[in-house]
C-alpha cells in the first residue's frame, strides 16, 4: 500500500503481475550427441523505480546537509503528480539451441540464441509535486521544474557461437572457435512536459576468434594462455522527431591471459594470472530528445594482474580462497548522469586504476550445519586532472567546481573528478550464510536458512558531494522450508529484507536531492517440484 500524493492526498493499491516460464528438452540421439533446446519467456506488468524529491540533505527538521534520508522520507510514502502511475510493461521471449557432438578426440558445440524484448518504463523524475513557478508550487522541498519521462524499447538479439575443445588425455588440452553478436533496436524516448517524442535506432555488430591452451608443466603446475580476437562496430541514426544525427563508431582488438597454477599440497593451490582486455566504443543516443548531440565513448583497455590460493581442510570441512588483484584503466568509460540536466553522457578519463583482495570461505561445523562468510576490499581511482562533470542544482559539492551563468538565469557547476572512487563502487563489501537441515525419514529434510549482504561506504555519482552517497547498509533474508523425497519436492515460507532497513540505492541530481530505495520487507511462501 503507497499513499501517493498527488495536489490532494491520493491513495492506491499497486500490484506488480510479473509472469515467467522457462522450458528445456534436451534430445540424444546418439550417444556421442546431444540436442538441448531451452525457451524462456517473460510479461512484466509492474511499477518503474519509485523517485523520492528531497529526501537527502536538508530538510526543515534537519539543518545539515547529509547522506542521510532525512524527514521528508516516508517508506510507505511517495509523492508524485505525473508519470502515469510509474508503470513498467515489458515481454521478453528468448529461445536457445544447444548442440553437441563428440568426435574422437574432440567435441563440437553450437550455441544459438535469439531473444526479443519490448514494452516502457515510464517515471515521474522530479519525485515530487508541482514545481516552485507553478501556483500554488510543490514539494516536498525545492522543485525547480517538473520532470515525466517513458522510455520505449523494442529489441532483436541474436548470439551463435561455435567451438571445438580436445577431450583427449594427456598434458594438453586447447579449445578454439568463433563467435557473433548482432543486436538492433529503437528506443523511442518521451519527455511529456516539453520535448516532442524521439526515436532512435542503433545496431550492433561483432565478432571475434578466440582460443586456449593449457599445458601440464609438471604434475603439480599447469600454464595455461588464451587470445581473442574481437572485431566491434556500432551504428546510431534518428528514425523521427528530431534531426538526424548519425553515429559510427567501430574498433578491433587482440585481447590475451596467462596464467599459472601450481599444487602445493593435496589441499592447497596458488595461481597467478595477468591479462588484457578491452570494452569496445559505445553510443548513447538518448540525449538527442532533450535537445542535445548523442555522446560517444571511444575503446577502454584494461590490463590486470591476480594472484591467489585455493585451501580445503579438516577432511573438506573447511574451505579457503583468496585473492590479490590490480588493474590499469586506459581511456575508461563512465557515464555521467544528471547534473546540467535531464541527460545521460558517455565520458572517457584518462586513467583509472583499482586494487583490492578478496577472500571466502566455508565451513561445515556440523553434519548440519554449514556456513559461509566473504570479504572484499576494492579500491578505486579515476585519474584525470582536466576532467569535469556536471553537478548537482541543490547538494553541496566537495569537489573542485566552477559555476557558468546561464541565459535562463540558472547556474550550472562542473566539479572536477580526478581521484574520486568509480560510481557505485564501495571500498568495503561482504556476505554471510548460514544453513541448518535436520533430517526426516529417510529421504526428507526441515530447514533453515539465512543470508545476509554488506556494502560499506559508497559514492553514487562521478563527483563527490555530502548528499549523494550511503553510508555503511545491510540487508538480510530468512528461509525456512521442508524438502522432500531428496530434495524432489519443497515447500517453505521466506523474508526478504527481515530487517525492513531502508537503504538508498541511487540518486537523481539534476532537478533536487532524489533518491530511490530498497525494497520493503517481502514475506512470501514458495512451492517447488523437480521431476
Amino acid at each position: 500500500l503507497l499513499v501517493a500524493h498527488y495536489a490532494r492526498p491520493h491513495t492506491e493499491i499497486l500490484t506488480v503481475p510479473d509472469f515467467a516460464v522457462r522450458g528445456q528438452l534436451l534430445f540424444t540421439p546418439t550417444e556421442r550427441s546431444s540436442i538441448l533446446a531451452a525457451v524462456n519467456y517473460r510479461n512484466l506488468d509492474g511499477s518503474s523505480t519509485f523517485f523520492r524529491a528531497n529526501v537527502l540533505g536538508r530538510s526543515d527538521l534537519q539543518p545539515n546537509n547529509t547522506n542521510s534520508l532525512n524527514d521528508n522520507y516516508d517508506r510507505d510514502t511517495v509523492f508524485y503528480d505525473a508519470g502515469g502511475g510509474n508503470a513498467a510493461d515489458y515481454e521478453q521471449v528468448g529461445l536457445t539451441l544447444t548442440g553437441a557432438y563428440e568426435f574422437d578426440g574432440v567435441t563440437l558445440t553450437s550455441i544459438t540464441s535469439y531473444w526479443t524484448s519490448e514494452g516502457s518504463s515510464r517515471g515521474d523524475i522530479d519525485g515530487g509535486f508541482g514545481a516552485v513557478f507553478l501556483p500554488g508550487g510543490g514539494g516536498p522541498g525545492l522543485i525547480p521544474f517538473p520532470s515525466d519521462t517513458q522510455d520505449s524499447l523494442d529489441l532483436e538479439q541474436f548470439t551463435q557461437e561455435i567451438r571445438l575443445a580436445s577431450t583427449t588425455d594427456g598434458p594438453l588440452s586447447w579449445q578454439i572457435g568463433g563467435y557473433y553478436f548482432n543486436s538492433d533496436f529503437d528506443v523511442t524516448t518521451v519527455g511529456f512536459d516539453f520535448p516532442p517524442p524521439v526515436t532512435v535506432n542503433q545496431t550492433n555488430d561483432a565478432w571475434a576468434l578466440f582460443g586456449q591452451v593449457s599445458y601440464q608443466l609438471t604434475e603439480t603446475l599447469r600454464a595455461t594462455g588464451g587470445i581473442r580476437y574481437t572485431d566491434d562496430q556500432k551504428d546510431f541514426v534518428v528514425l523521427s522527431g528530431a534531426a538526424p544525427q548519425p553515429r559510427s563508431v567501430g574498433d578491433e582488438n587482440v585481447d590475451w591471459d596467462i596464467s599459472l597454477f601450481a599444487d602445493v599440497g593435496e589441499d592447497a593451490s596458488v595461481y597467478a594470472k595477468v591479462a588484457n582486455s578491452f570494452r569496445g566504443p559505445t553510443i548513447q543516443g538518448r540525449d538527442v530528445a532533450f535537445f542535445s548531440a548523442p555522446s560517444v565513448a571511444q575503446s577502454e583497455n584494461i590490463t590486470s594482474y591476480e594472484a591467489g590460493f585455493k585451501t580445503e581442510f579438516a577432511d573438506r570441512r573447511v574451505r579457503l580462497n583468496g585473492a590479490v588483484y590490480y588493474y590499469t584503466v586506459s581511456d575508461p568509460q563512465f557515464t555521467a548522469v544528471g547534473g546540467t540536466g535531464n541527460l545521460v553522457q558517455l565520458i572517457n578519463a584518462n586513467k583509472g586504476e583499482g586494487y583490492g583482495f578478496e577472500l571466502d570461505s566455508a565451513f561445515q561445523i556440523t553434519p548440519r550445519l554449514l556456513l559461509t562468510l566473504g570479504v572484499a576490499y576494492n579500491n578505486t581511482e579515476i585519474q584525470d586532472a582536466a576532467l569535469e562533470v556536471g553537478g548537482c542544482r541543490q547538494c553541496t559539492i566537495t569537489d573542485p567546481f566552477r559555476s557558468v551563468n546561464n541565459p535562463d538565469g540558472s547556474v550550472s557547476r562542473f566539479a572536477r573528478i580526478d581521484g574520486n572512487p568509480f560510481p557505485n563502487a564501495p571500498e568495503w563489501s561482504g556476505d554471510l550464510t548460514a544453513r541448518y537441515g535436520i533430517p526426516v525419514g529417510n529421504s526428507g529434510e526441515f530447514y533453515i536458512f539465512t543470508d545476509w549482504v554488506y556494502l560499506g561506504e559508497t559514492n553514487f555519482l562521478l563527483y563527490e558531494s555530502r548528499e549523494f552517497n550511503a553510508g555503511s547498509r545491510f540487508e538480510g533474508g530468512l528461509k525456512v522450508g521442508y524438502a522432500g523425497n531428496n530434495g524432489q519436492w519443497e515447500v517453505a515460507a521466506f523474508a526478504r529484507n527481515i530487517t525492513d532497513e531502508d537503504n538508498v540505492l541511487g540518486v537523481v541530481d539534476f532537478n533536487n536531492n532524489t533518491a530511490f530505495v530498497n525494497e520493503p520487507r517481502v514475506v512470501g511462501a514458495m512451492v517447488s517440484f523437480k521431476y
